[in-house]
C-alpha cells in the first residue's frame, strides 16, 4: 500500500516538468542576470553594496549562484531567459532538453527561498516545517509547497532551513540534491552532501 506522502510526492513529480514557463518568469530571470552582471561591474563601495542587497532581496539565493556558477554561466543563462521572452511558452521539460534547466530551476527556487525568509522574519522560525506551511496557507505561496508537513519533513528534515527549499525543489524535479546542485551551480562541491540530510526519497 502506498502511503499518502509517497502518493503526494508522485503527483508533484508528475506535474513538475510538464508545467509551462511563462514570459513573465523569463523576463524576471533575464532581469536577474542583468542585475548580477551590473553589480559585478560596479566598483566596491556603497553603490555596489546597495545593488547586492537589492539583488538578494529580489532573487534570494542569486548571490550564491553568481559566486558558484560564475559570470560565464550566468551570461549563458541570461541569453536563454531572454530568448524565452520571445518564444512560445513551453514546458519545463523543453527547457531541460535545450540545456536550460538551470534557468527554470532557479526561477522556482528563488520564491521558495523567499517564502522561508519571509516566514523567519515574521515568526522567528517558530513551528518548524508545520509553522512554515501554516504561514503560507491561504496565500499564492501555498501552491509552491506541499499541503502536509509530513511530506516536507520526509524530504527536507525536521528543521525548516534554507536547505529544505533545495531539497523540496529537488524532490519535485525528481533529482537528488547533488544532481540539483550540479544543475544550479554547474559544478560539484562540498555543498552536495551535509550531515543531517534525510535519505533520498525514491
Amino acid at each position: 500500500m502506498i502511503d499518502p506522502a509517497t502518493s503526494a510526492l508522485a503527483s508533484w513529480r508528475a506535474r513538475y516538468w510538464d508545467r509551462p514557463v511563462d514570459r513573465a518568469t523569463c523576463t524576471a530571470m533575464a532581469a536577474k542576470y542583468a542585475a548580477l552582471a551590473a553589480l559585478e561591474a560596479l566598483p566596491g563601495g556603497p553603490a555596489q553594496d546597495a545593488a547586492i542587497r537589492a539583488a538578494a532581496e529580489s532573487w534570494p539565493g542569486c548571490l550564491r549562484e553568481s559566486q558558484l556558477a560564475g559570470p560565464a554561466r550566468c551570461q549563458i543563462r541570461r541569453e536563454q531567459a531572454s530568448a524565452g521572452q520571445i518564444a512560445a511558452e513551453r514546458p519545463r521539460a523543453g527547457w531541460r532538453e535545450a540545456g536550460a534547466a538551470p534557468v527554470v530551476l532557479w526561477a522556482d527556487l528563488h520564491p521558495l527561498l523567499g517564502d522561508l525568509l519571509a516566514w523567519r522574519r515574521a515568526t522567528a522560525g517558530k513551528g518548524g516545517p508545520a509553522g512554515l506551511l501554516a504561514f503560507v496557507k491561504g496565500t499564492p505561496a501555498a501552491e509552491r509547497w506541499p499541503a502536509e508537513a509530513a511530506l516536507l519533513i520526509r524530504i527536507g528534515g525536521p528543521q525548516a532551513r534554507v536547505r529544505m527549499a533545495y531539497a523540496w525543489l529537488a524532490a519535485q524535479a525528481g533529482l537528488g540534491l547533488p544532481a540539483l546542485n550540479l544543475e544550479l551551480f554547474g559544478r560539484e562541491g562540498p555543498w552536495d552532501a551535509r550531515a543531517g540530510d534525510p535519505p533520498p526519497v525514491p
